[in-house]
């Protein structure tokens, strides 16, 4: 049942992909993002040894009005979920106010946050704004997190967080680990904790080759992906859902055994990013750097950029710009794997799995 399963929503996401790019070569408009990133900020309360977004910084930041604005434009589009990201989102004093906003105009919201600020005044307003998810990142056992984190109070604070939120009763609260070769060990007694806590859904994600996170020490190589493999496969779905994250795109013989439908990268099909001074690019772990940008939403409409930009995406260019893809039997199925990946040479699973 569950290969069926898979075979079925492998058709529907190859129709729906197909149909957008086909739509978009043609010049028909092409449907609206089922959800829109925030990439709010760029501060931040900690220095995190796998941080990504340490790449950028920014002279000024959208304003409250602005982001409203285009929170106006966005819903129209009946647009499902806005979420936040950073940096760290609950540095904005305006945040809660602009998910507020959102939600009465039709949204979901979500945060993403490393928990410091979320104290119980902070909860009792996200309550009060009816945030839909929050996720607390969470790398490794106390020790562990702490180093990674470099603040001491980081895991006490990561555990106050969750354990309010579950008090709030948020719809949906997800814990999320960026896997590194440092926690990788550590994922079975993280595991045992999130169980303790009542979590229903864990994101694992492979680090990412971009900001901090671009040592060999960092890195998962062909051992390391495997052991996280092994661990998704006989873990998941035994009192926790495991989400393997989209940077990790087809798994070749693991895909199957870790899935129940592919996972593509969303990145101009159904998602895409807001950055922090208003340029769109198609997700929020790339470098904010020209070649990314789609357009500026102080100068352009959302609508516009949409339907005019990520011609890369849509055209699948991996897929003629690099031969190793060209000539894959896997291509249909990765498409290229994750741009942000690539820029670290860390795209291609079949490569790494070799």
């Amino acid at each position: 049942m569950s290969n069926l399963k898979y075979a079925l929503d492998k058709l529907r996401t190859d129709f729906y992909l197909d149909g957008v790019s086909g739509r978009y070569g043609s010049g028909k408009p092409v449907p609206p993002p089922s959800y829109v990133l925030w990439d709010c900020t760029r501060r931040c309360n900690l220095n995190c040894v796998h941080c990504g977004a340490s790449k950028e910084t920014y002279s000024a930041e959208l304003t409250t009005a602005q982001i409203k604005g285009i929170v106006d434009e966005i819903a129209a589009l009946k647009i499902a979920m806005f979420a936040v990201t950073g940096g760290e989102p609950l540095l904005r004093e305006d945040l809660l106010d602009v998910l507020a906003h959102a939600r009465q105009r039709g949204m979901k919201t979500g945060i993403a946050t490393n928990g410091f600020l979320l104290d119980r005044p902070m909860a009792k307003r996200i309550a009060e704004a009816r945030v839909h998810s929050v996720q607390v990142s969470l790398d490794g056992t106390e020790p562990t997190h702490n180093e990674i984190r470099q603040n001491r109070r980081s895991y006490t604070a990561a555990m106050q967080a969750i354990e309010l939120l579950g008090e709030i009763r948020i719809p949906v609260l997800a814990v999320a680990t960026t896997v590194t070769g440092r926690n990788l060990p550590e994922l079975d007694s993280l595991r045992e904790l999130l169980l303790r806590l009542g979590i229903k859904l864990w994101k694992l994600t492979a680090v990412m080759p971009i900001g901090r996170a671009q040592s060999a020490e960092m890195s998962l190589d062909r051992e390391r992906l495997v052991s996280l493999f092994e661990f998704v496969r006989k873990n998941n779905g035994r009192g926790i859902h495991i989400h393997l994250g989209e940077n990790l795109t087809y798994l070749g013989k693991w895909e199957r055994k870790l899935r129940s439908g592919p996972v593509i990268c969303p990145a101009g099909f159904t998602a895409c990013c807001i950055g922090v001074d208003g340029n769109v690019r198609g997700c929020p772990e790339q470098p904010d750097t020209a070649d990314n940008r789609e357009g500026s939403l102080l100068e352009r409409s959302f609508t516009d950029i949409w339907q005019h930009g990520f011609g890369r995406y849509r055209g699948r260019e991996m897929l003629s710009a690099d031969p190793n893809c060209s000539t894959c039997e896997w291509k249909s199925d990765c498409f290229g794997g994750c741009w942000v990946m690539r820029s670290g040479n860390r795209h291609c699973i079949r490569s790494a799995l070799a």
